[in-house]
């Protein structure tokens, strides 16, 4: 008897559906928690590191505008998408 796969249809996470509020979304603690339970986690943090001058929420961490702490998040967006078995590529 051959096994069939199921495949399982992900819904669209919610920050597809209110971009603007993940852009401007702070610290804010509900949007941390839906980013961590989000089955896209680990690839939006890669693209986070990808995209130039991105901000706002990714994979559930804040990252700033500028200073140090965008250093930081970037570094924690980076480890989060290595850990998801994606490979970042180095900017130039």
């Amino acid at each position: 008897m051959t096994r069939r796969r199921e495949l399982r249809i992900l819904p669209d996470p919610p920050c597809f559906a209110d971009p603007n509020r993940w852009a401007a979304g702070g610290d804010d603690p509900e949007l941390k928690a839906l980013c961590r339970n989000c089955p896209r986690r680990w690839l939006c943090a890669k693209e986070a590191v990808e995209t130039p001058g991105a901000q706002g929420m990714w994979s559930g961490i804040h990252i700033p505008k500028v200073g140090r702490g965008r250093a930081f998040a970037l570094r924690q967006l980076r480890s989060l998408a290595a850990h998801g078995g994606y490979v970042i590529r180095d900017s130039a």
